[in-house]
């Protein structure tokens, strides 16, 4: 008789474990949820990009020597300030790159100004940013015009 009684205090004994499976079910709800959510938020948000103040023109940089202009046109071209007809693909901005290297590293005050087209695709701009900046070419700056005032 005694062990019956134990048997059946045993059943009512309460548990002292926490259940776990409905916290996983919120946790990969939520997941799910910021899943889906999250490239729409990205894509929501426009950019419209700031320009640039005047500057003064009393504050003059000396240079001595005048710039090498790399041109990126709207169709993605590539053209120099040295050879402004001929223009370059991208298969051949590898042989401008060293050409660039080289001078920089002959001539420490030695800059690149590199001057992109409005409607020019971003993407190859900062490809030739990147690429000059890679190759340890110290002076390149993007070329921009200043903002009209309205």
């Amino acid at each position: 008789m005694n062990s019956s009684l134990r048997s059946s205090r045993d059943k009512k004994r309460l548990m002292a474990e926490i259940n776990v499976v409905p916290y996983i079910d919120v946790t990969l709800v939520l997941l799910i949820i910021f899943m889906i959510s999250a490239p729409l938020v990205h894509q929501a948000i426009t950019v419209d990009l700031p320009g640039t103040p005047e500057v003064d023109p009393s504050v003059e940089s000396v240079q001595l020597t005048p710039p090498f202009i790399i041109t990126v046109t709207r169709d993605g071209l590539y053209h120099t300030s040295e050879n402004p007809n001929e223009h370059l693909t991208a298969a051949e901005l590898s042989l401008l790159v060293a050409e660039v290297v080289a001078r920089s590293q002959l001539n420490e005050e030695f800059s690149v100004i590199i001057e992109g087209d409005r409607e020019a695709p971003y993407g190859r701009v900062v490809h030739l940013f990147v690429l000059l900046k890679n190759n340890a070419v110290p002076n390149v700056s993007l070329m921009t015009q200043p903002e009209e005032e309205a």
